[in-house]
């Protein structure tokens, strides 16, 4: 089934986030763990602290024609097998700054991403990290957080305006 604009949006925005934790000193150590209650998008390590990271993205430009929706959906079909390629493909080499570092006030029409931290989304993010928790043999007790990245993308200007939100409750 193919992914919707919305989808391969939102792909690229993991990938442009993972690369920015990267360069936080983050380590990649899980993409997209999937269960049927939620998912989490990218978890990562830093000082032995856990990090399950939620990631909200919206585009400023829309993919509007044919060869460029066939360009990202083989940059994300071609990224999916090594964390390397995720993160490192020229097609994907989007300036990033976070959001102090320029003026973003009319970037999105008002449209915030973090506003898609719905309660019930948080409810199925909890619920899932509960999941990886016990898989992995921690406990709650365990050091962990719950941390949310935006991005906001303008996939003509390859630039990308990134947040990061720490410790949000759950």
């Amino acid at each position: 089934m193919p992914k919707t604009k919305k989808q391969e949006t939102g792909d690229i925005g993991e990938k442009i986030a993972g690369r920015f934790l990267v360069g936080k000193g983050f380590e990649i150590i899980g993409w997209n763990y999937r269960k049927p209650w939620g998912e989490i998008d990218i978890i990562v390590r830093r000082e032995g602290k856990i990090h399950f990271i939620e990631v909200k993205t919206v585009s400023l430009v829309s993919w509007t024609t044919t060869q460029q929706l066939g360009q990202i959906d083989r940059i994300i079909k071609s990224g999916k097998s090594f964390i390397s390629e995720r993160l490192n493909r020229p097609e994907l080499k989007y300036t990033i700054h976070e959001t102090g570092d320029i003026d973003d006030k009319n970037t999105t029409d008002g449209y915030r991403p973090e506003d898609n931290l719905h309660p019930w989304k948080l409810k199925r993010l909890k619920k899932a990290i509960q999941s990886y928790l016990s898989e992995k043999r921690m406990s709650e007790e365990d050091d962990w957080a719950f941390d949310a990245v935006t991005v906001r993308i303008d996939t003509k200007g390859k630039t990308a305006i990134v947040e990061y939100l720490e410790d949000i409750i759950l």
